[in-house]
């Protein structure tokens, strides 16, 4: 009865707070209820102070961690030769090889991103490795896979289902909101009750977990030149050549943040390039194109279609599946600052892992 009392007042908390407290979560998704329940258990805690981040890719050294907390954050004994880590993660995959949730720490990349195949295969081998009563019948599982059984077990007790009918797509990257949500299933579902841990007084000597910042693997940065409009009048005239930043943060081989700083705001310019060379070659160079429209050149520059473009071009003539997207929600639009997500599909043929030794290199400009 205490059990249930407990359980029933927790999730009332959930539904009427928790998540509301971060402003790019929003309460009507799939994943609200999940990361309200994490952050309550100390499980995970946000980006920043009032955002989630909830879209952005998991690692596997995250969900590790995640689990590590659902458990008490036990002290272990295994040092895995991982070199320097958060002190959490650490932690964790010490917990993680102790526990056989991990098979081989030597091998293991935390900043690696956590496919849907890796995921259950931690939360299986969290839970037990139970069997499933029946195998999967997913066209894209393979039977002798790590992940075969643990994808049965999952689809068969709620964590997850499949992408569609006959597929589970294993090799798609997970996000936050999608770890948090399969975490709070299989906590709450599938494991056996003394394997979840939910205490009435949290423990004074667990510190409560720092936000998780998520940094890039690298940064790339570069200059460049600017042309104006010289709309306002101002110092920057459609004479001037003006000198531009671009700085591009990559989280992941398909994940990338472009930030380009001119010195005049940004309803001055519409192109904004950015380049990759490759200083071995002059015929291999990987370009990407903002095209930026905005009303105050309403009358100077014709426009058809999306106000915000991209346009990725390949110099060296590669051919194969590309899908890209952006999000441009970042813009600063009179301090002169252009920030562009970029994000390729899994599957792509181009990936950021491809730009090692290349330079970068910008140019703002005033046509299309």
């Amino acid at each position: 009865m205490k059990k249930t009392l407990a359980a029933f007042f927790l999730a009332l908390t959930l539904l009427t707070g928790g998540a509301a407290a971060f402003s790019d979560v929003d309460e009507g998704l799939y994943y609200a209820a999940p990361i309200a329940w994490a952050v309550e258990q100390g499980i995970t805690t946000g980006t920043t102070e009032d955002t989630f981040s909830p879209d952005a890719l998991c690692t596997q050294g995250q969900i590790l961690t995640f689990l590590w907390r659902a458990a008490g954050a036990p002290a272990a004994e295994a040092s895995p030769a991982a070199g320097s880590l958060n002190p959490d993660f650490q932690k964790a995959i010490s917990w993680a090889l102790e526990a056989g949730i991990l098979d081989d720490g030597g091998g293991f990349d935390p900043s690696a991103f956590c496919s849907r195949g890796a995921a259950m295969g931690f939360l299986w081998r969290y839970a037990g490795t139970p069997a499933a009563s029946a195998p999967n019948a997913f066209t894209d599982v393979d039977p002798n896979a790590d992940y075969a059984q643990a994808a049965a077990w999952a689809v068969e007790t709620g964590i997850t289902s499949g992408t569609s009918e006959t597929t589970f797509s294993p090799g798609e990257i997970c996000t936050r909101g999608q770890i948090a949500t399969f975490l709070y299933r299989c906590l709450n579902e599938a494991v056996p009750g003394e394997k979840v841990y939910f205490p009435e007084d949290p423990d004074p000597e667990i510190p409560d977990p720092e936000p998780e910042e998520i940094r890039p693997l690298r940064t790339y940065a570069g200059t460049g030149e600017a042309r104006s409009l010289g709309l306002d009048g101002s110092e920057f005239t459609s004479e001037g050549v003006y000198e531009a930043e671009v700085t591009v943060d990559v989280y992941s081989p398909l994940e990338a943040v472009f930030t380009i700083n001119v010195p005049f705001p940004l309803y001055q310019a519409c192109s904004y390039l950015v380049r990759f060379d490759n200083p071995q070659t002059s015929k291999n160079s990987y370009i990407f194109i903002f095209h930026r429209w905005d009303e105050a050149f309403a009358d100077m520059i014709p426009w058809e279609g999306s106000h915000n473009t991209l346009r990725f071009v390949d110099t060296s003539g590669q051919e194969g599946f590309l899908s890209v997207q952006q999000d441009y929600s970042g813009d600063d639009r009179i301090g002169g600052s252009l920030v562009r997500r970029v994000t390729f599909s899994p599957g792509s043929y181009f990936t950021f892992d491809m730009l090692n030794d290349y330079t970068v290199g910008c140019m703002v400009t005033t046509y299309v």
